[in-house]
């Protein structure tokens, strides 16, 4: 006698929901007519798009069926292939009956609509997904590559947060949460390469600003942001945006911006956040409206939220040029300021000399012990240069002289710098091989300089990594 079990459906979406290879799930849906029902949501609930064709084929699907499109939590274009439509291509899609109701439905003039057409026939991802948004009612996570400037994006987004067509207000982003933006241009090729061909600045888009008037969003990423506060391409609407964002008015809680320009410390961004807990920061002078790192501007900006932040890194692997638009480039290595009184924070990652006030002395005007908040748990401190090591051991062990008292949380500290020993060609030595072990380790003499910070460390129970950026695997005691 054949028994044969039958799963309750519940279970068997347990299963699916497991699987956390998309391409698994999608071949559920094709081992029968019941298991095709069952799991077809669940194939939609992480939506990869690459290419203007998967957007199309998205579109139909979700229009057609609408529980598909309130299946989608995630929706990901950071492979986006941007090309343009070929002619041919074009001629059938214009005429398609679903392209051409969403684009009517998103469009409020016939200039709208010339400009949809234009930038859909182009390929740019951010038209495409702009006629999918007011579709997707439970939307968790939005990972979006877009291309400046972003007309179509900016008045869905404006639309959206209005609650204007063709958005339900009720239903707009109620539940969106993480956002990441790409810039087209940095995937296609460098930025510093693509700001010098054009000749301009592009990288400062005025929909950053309308994210953060959604109450729904705690999570931001992004990169290439020109502070919004400086000058750009169109400061009239900027500044508009930024008068709408009032002091506390946005709900976001993680801001992590990535080979950024912050001229002016990212004031309206920061400080529009009412409970701001993680800020990281990547600088680069690539733009071409960058005046380089001012640490002194992300302090006045950051110190409204000292009561709050639990987690920063202030330009982590920044790229600093030796001029910059404002001449030449001395801001970067400024001290940052104290951060005794940010009662919250418990993950710091710094630049040495953002950490100590050392650019023009050996001795920091003011002692380490001083500079740092009592919640701190990780220290990380990044660009230790070879002559600062002495200095920063000397900090370093009278603050876990002080532990007990000072840094009862503190676990973890992280010293990096051009420690690597010399490689045989730099040295000029043709006979090494290039296997030499001593290509990959550490200089001695800096080994021996935080030897006394290993046995502090060994005694009080703190984690000590001392390391060069250019290795794969931390040195830790």
């Amino acid at each position: 006698m054949v028994c044969s079990l039958q799963l309750p459906n519940d279970v068997l979406l347990l299963v699916g929901e497991h699987l956390e290879n998309h391409g698994d799930r999608w071949k559920l849906i094709f081992i029968s007519h019941h298991f095709h029902e069952l799991f077809l949501s669940l194939v939609y609930r992480k939506a990869r798009l690459n290419s203007w064709r998967d957007v199309y084929s998205f579109l139909c699907a979700i229009t057609n069926r609408p529980s598909l499109a309130r299946a989608v939590h995630e929706l990901d274009l950071s492979s986006w292939q941007r090309k343009p439509i070929a002619s041919e291509d074009w001629e059938v899609l214009r005429d398609s009956a679903i392209l051409k109701d969403t684009v009517q439905i998103s469009s409020y003039s016939g200039e709208e609509t010339a400009q949809w057409e234009e930038h859909l026939a182009k390929g740019r991802g951010d038209a495409w997904i702009a006629l999918t948004l007011p579709l997707l009612s439970q939307l968790r996570q939005l990972h979006l590559v877009y291309s400046t400037p972003t007309p179509c994006l900016d008045r869905s987004m404006q639309r959206a947060i209005n609650g204007e067509r063709p958005f339900q207000p009720r239903l707009v982003f109620q539940n969106l949460r993480e956002v990441v933006l790409y810039h087209q241009e940095d995937l296609d090729q460098p930025a510093a390469q693509e700001s010098a061909e054009n000749g301009s600045d592009k990288h400062s888009p005025s929909f950053l600003l309308s994210f953060f008037q959604l109450s729904s969003l705690r999570s931001i990423v992004a990169n290439s942001v020109v502070d919004p506060t400086s000058a750009s391409q169109n400061p009239d609407s900027d500044a508009e945006q930024s008068d709408q964002l009032c002091s506390g008015f946005s709900s976001i809680t993680d801001i992590d911006l990535r080979h950024s320009s912050g001229n002016h410390g990212m004031e309206a961004l920061i400080t529009s956040c009412a409970d701001l807990k993680s800020f990281k920061y990547q600088h680069s002078d690539s733009h071409l409206a960058s005046h380089g790192f001012q640490p002194t501007a992300f302090y006045r900006s950051l110190t409204r939220s000292k009561q709050t932040l639990q987690t920063l890194w202030l330009d982590h692997y920044g790229d600093h040029y030796p001029f910059t638009s404002a001449g030449l480039n001395q801001t970067h290595d400024e001290w940052f300021g104290s951060l005794a009184e940010f009662s919250a924070l418990q993950e710091l990652r710094i630049r040495l000399t953002n950490l100590l006030d050392i650019r023009y002395q050996t001795e920091p005007t003011t002692p380490l012990i001083n500079c740092l908040p009592h919640s701190l748990e990780t220290l990380y401190i990044e660009g230790c240069e070879e002559r600062h090591v002495g200095t920063l051991v000397s900090q370093l062990q009278t603050v876990l002289k002080n532990r007990n008292s000072r840094f009862p949380h503190l676990r973890c500290l992280d010293i990096e710098g051009a420690f690597q020993n010399a490689s045989a060609e730099e040295l000029g030595d043709t006979r090494a091989s290039a296997s030499d072990p001593s290509d990959d380790t550490i200089k001695s003499k800096i080994m021996q300089a935080a030897e006394p910070l290993h046995e502090h460390c060994d005694s009080a129970g703190i984690e000590l990594h001392v390391h060069d950026r250019a290795f794969s695997q931390n040195h830790a005691r």
